[in-house]
């Protein structure tokens, strides 16, 4: 049982890890340049946000993100692909 905890905890501490270094390799350096648009990595889990600005300096550096909108706030001229309902976060798991 010990053992099975030891290696979570190593694989946790390993992941963080490796997400920093994508991070401070990838991630930033696109965010400090951002004249250069860059690909969406679809590895990259992403964000979800209700900023624009937020959800255009994200997307410029390569990031999926998913701007969260009210209802209220569309008008004719967005154009709107899909429409997908809402999941709430203890339906998922």
């Amino acid at each position: 049982r010990d053992i099975v905890m030891i290696l979570a905890e190593f694989q946790r501490q390993f992941l963080e890890i490796w997400s920093m270094m994508d991070y401070l390799e990838i991630f930033e350096p696109r965010l400090k340049f951002e004249d250069k648009a860059h690909g969406v990595n679809k590895t990259w889990m992403g964000c979800f946000t209700k900023d624009s600005a937020i959800a255009l300096r994200l997307h410029k550096a390569g990031v999926p993100v998913w701007l969260i909108r009210d209802v209220r706030l569309v008008d004719d001229k967005i154009n709107i692909c899909q429409v997908i309902p809402f999941t709430p976060a203890d339906l998922v798991f």
